[in-house]
C-alpha cells in the first residue's frame, strides 16, 4: 500500500498549459491564501528541530520561484510525515467531533504497539505537485524493514479509517492560493521542483496523534 509515485513526480506540474488548483482546495485555503478553519485528526511522526530548518529553506526556495501561487507560508512546527489521515471537515459538520473520538479511541492502542523498537529509516526524493492542492517533499523508505513496517502501520490505520487508496509518503511544504495560474508561472513553480538528498530517521516515539484546527495548527494529543 505504498506508493512513491516515481514516474508519476518528475513532471507533476504539466508545462505548456494553465495551471488550475483543485476545486475542494478551497475549503482549506481562502482566496488570499489564508489557512482556513478546518478541524480533524492524524496520525503522523514528528519531525527533529534540525530536519525541520533543512526543510523551512527548501520551503523558501519555493516561495522565491513561486510565491504569487502559494498560500500562507506552513510554520517549521508543523512538518510532519503523515501516517494516516483519520477525521476532518469544514467547520460545523454534523458529527465530525463525535468521528473524530470515536477514530483516536481506535488509533490510540494501534500507535501505542508501533511506538518502539528501531527508527524508520526514510530518504526524500523530490519536491512535487501533489493533485493540485499542495507542493510537497516525497520520500521512500531506505530499506527493506522500514518499508515493510510502514506498510503495516498504514493498513492497520486503514482498519480505523478507510481511504481507499495507497500511502505516498510525504512532507507537506506548502498549500496552492486557490486559483487559475497560467503557463509561465507554472513554469516558474516547476523549476523549484527538483530532486532533494536527504535522510530522515523516524524515531518510533514521535509517532503521534494529532488534532489540528487548520493546516498549520497542530497539537499532540496523544
Amino acid at each position: 500500500m505504498l506508493n512513491t509515485l516515481d514516474d508519476y513526480i518528475p513532471n507533476s506540474v504539466p508545462l505548456h498549459e494553465d495551471f488550475c488548483t483543485h476545486g475542494q482546495l478551497v475549503k482549506k485555503v481562502g482566496p488570499d491564501g489564508v489557512l482556513l478553519p478546518y478541524p480533524g485528526n492524524t496520525a503522523v511522526f514528528l519531525l527533529g528541530e534540525h530536519e525541520r530548518g533543512l526543510l523551512a529553506g527548501l520551503r523558501e526556495e519555493l516561495y522565491a520561484a513561486a510565491g504569487p501561487m502559494l498560500a500562507e507560508r506552513l510554520r517549521d512546527e508543523s512538518f510532519h510525515m503523515t501516517l494516516h489521515g483519520l477525521e476532518d471537515g469544514v467547520p460545523g459538520t454534523p458529527g465530525l467531533a463525535e468521528r473524530m473520538s470515536a477514530a483516536a479511541a481506535l488509533a490510540r492502542p494501534i500507535l501505542a504497539r508501533h511506538r518502539q523498537g528501531p527508527a524508520l529509516r526514510m530518504r526524500a526524493t523530490r519536491l512535487f505537485n501533489m493533485l493540485h492542492t499542495s507542493v510537497v517533499l516525497g520520500l521512500a523508505p531506505a530499506d527493506g524493514d522500514s518499508y515493510a513496517r510502514l506498510d503495516a502501520m498504514y493498513l492497520e490505520l486503514e482498519e480505523v479509517k478507510r481511504l481507499g487508496y495507497a500511502l505516498t509518503p510525504h512532507i507537506t511544504m506548502a498549500y496552492y492560493r486557490p486559483g487559475r495560474y497560467s503557463a509561465a508561472q507554472a513554469a516558474r513553480l516547476a523549476s523549484a521542483l527538483r530532486p532533494v538528498e536527504l535522510e530522515l530517521s523516524l524515531a518510533m516515539e514521535d509517532l503521534v496523534l494529532q488534532d489540528f484546527t487548520d493546516m498549520n495548527r497542530y497539537t499532540t494529543v496523544f
